[in-house]
């Protein structure tokens, strides 16, 4: 017997374990910072269980009656099948454009109409029946994740800025950003596209009892939405108490000052990049240009809650948090700069 690959594969076998058993100091890390904050929470839990309660009520009283029928619909029109194969005759259309198939459109036009996070749902679903694939999944995401008319034009625009028109204009430049984004992603990505002129043969199976199967489906996604809006209102709680905004408010200060822009503007934009509605309702108490622009700046971002609700479907689909967050970071400075367009030529 040859003892020499006996002792290599016994080393190589050490080798992994000390390997495994080794600090991950990322891991460690995070460890800390999450005793950390039971401290601070077991510190004044009073203030906290108000902040959280707060957070359920958020999600209970304002996202969740309009949320749900719109992510119960979404799923059932996947779910039937109709729409796949309809879907299907705007193949070469999609494939031009976005260099995705016919499905895209369906995705994007739901994501428009009904916000976030319609569209990475929609997106996890397709991925997961097999109707699409992962790089038409990755295309998709950049732009059929987007937010819907309620919140940007009833919400932001109407009431918060007490202006429809100005929702209006908010509205326009995030969709056009987003188509821009996705036909210049699409064409950069052009050789990743596997399209055949032949038509494509869709295999569907239908659940059983479909209705009971998608009101399921969409309860358990709607608490993995609740759950997310919850942990980063919380999150906002604890920014605030320990004067972390405050502090990166002045550390950031000469350099806002060096472009010229009011520091009054940075608190809304630091709460915007956690979560887009205390950001833009910041924004809005002085209506201004500069306001109307960063404010359709954080909706295309979306804040770190939200760009979070739509990883927890998207990841499904194999991507990468940090290449989400990039695209959504492009988004707004294309966004931006259609929302500067519109209203130097309308207002």
């Amino acid at each position: 017997m040859n003892i020499i690959p006996f002792i290599y594969f016994n080393v190589k076998a050490k080798r992994k374990k000390i390997k495994h058993n080794s600090i991950n100091y990322f891991d460690l890390v995070c460890t800390l910072i999450i005793f950390l904050v039971m401290f601070i929470i077991l510190a004044s839990p009073k203030r906290y269980a108000n902040g959280t309660i707060e957070g359920i009520k958020l999600f209970f009283f304002s996202v969740f009656p309009g949320l749900f029928p719109f992510m119960l619909l979404t799923k059932l029109l996947t779910e039937m099948g109709v729409i796949v194969k309809i879907c299907s005759k705007l193949d070469k259309f999609s494939y031009k454009l976005f260099g995705t198939n016919g499905l895209s459109i369906y995705a994007f036009i739901m994501s428009i109409v009904s916000g976030y996070p319609i569209g990475a749902k929609i997106i996890s679903d397709l991925y997961k029946k097999n109707l699409i694939d992962e790089s038409e999944a990755k295309k998709m995401s950049v732009f059929c994740t987007t937010s819907g008319p309620i919140f940007i034009i009833g919400t932001v625009g109407s009431v918060m800025l007490g202006n429809f028109k100005y929702g209006i204009i908010l509205y326009v430049s995030h969709i056009l950003s987003s188509l821009l984004l996705g036909i210049i992603y699409g064409k950069l990505h052009k050789k990743e596209t596997n399209f055949t002129a032949e038509k494509r043969n869709f295999v569907h199976n239908k659940p059983k009892n479909i209705v009971g199967f998608c009101i399921n489906e969409t309860i358990n996604s709607l608490f993995v939405v609740g759950a997310y809006i919850t942990i980063f209102f919380l999150i906002g709680e604890l920014l605030d108490s320990l004067y972390v905004f405050k502090f990166i408010q002045n550390l950031l200060s000469p350099v806002v000052k060096l472009i010229h822009l009011d520091e009054g503007y940075l608190p809304g934009i630091l709460y915007g990049i956690l979560e887009v509605t205390r950001g833009a309702k910041t924004l809005s108490s002085t209506v201004t240009p500069i306001s109307l622009i960063l404010i359709t700046g954080i909706i295309s971002f979306s804040g770190l809650s939200i760009i979070f609700q739509s990883m927890a479907f998207l990841k499904e689909a194999k991507i990468k948090t940090h290449k989400f967050i990039l695209t959504k970071f492009v988004h707004s400075i294309f966004s931006m700069l259609l929302s500067f367009l519109f209203i130097k030529l309308i207002l």
